[in-house]
């Protein structure tokens, strides 16, 4: 008795399309920036941008990375003075906040339109406007 075997050719070309738009949707996704449009990373002297343009209801996301930060004093306020009659985000009236190379990002939400002067009160030259729409 003689078995008669046939064989099937199975098309790759589906497969191997999936896999490869797969895999490349997952390296885009894992090569995209870190940093977000409305994240202000600051270094030892530098905010990152000089102008953010949110919509309102948004956070801006101020990062102090690790090794290439410094301490900053972050307040409304123009120069390296806080403006101590500036209306915005009660986290940035006053004195402001401080933040320290490593420490947790802090979100500063912008609830009410306008444009809003940002400095660090350490180094005169960080400035940043945002404009909330």
């Amino acid at each position: 008795m003689r078995l008669r075997t046939t064989s099937a050719r199975i098309s790759l070309a589906p497969a191997l399309l999936l896999l490869t738009l797969m895999l490349g949707l997952g390296l885009a996704a894992c090569g995209q920036s870190a940093t977000a449009p409305n994240e202000v990373s600051m270094s030892a002297g530098d905010f990152s941008t000089t102008t953010v343009t949110i919509k309102t209801g948004q956070a801006v996301h101020f990062t102090d990375p690790a090794g290439i930060g410094g301490p900053h004093t972050v307040c409304l306020g123009a120069n390296g003075a806080c403006d101590a009659n500036a209306n915005g985000p009660l986290t940035l009236t006053g004195d402001g906040f401080t933040m320290n190379p490593g420490d947790p990002a802090k979100d500063v939400t912008f609830d009410t339109p306008g444009t809003y002067k940002i400095t660090c009160s350490i180094h005169p030259a960080m400035n940043l406007t945002v404009v909330v729409q």
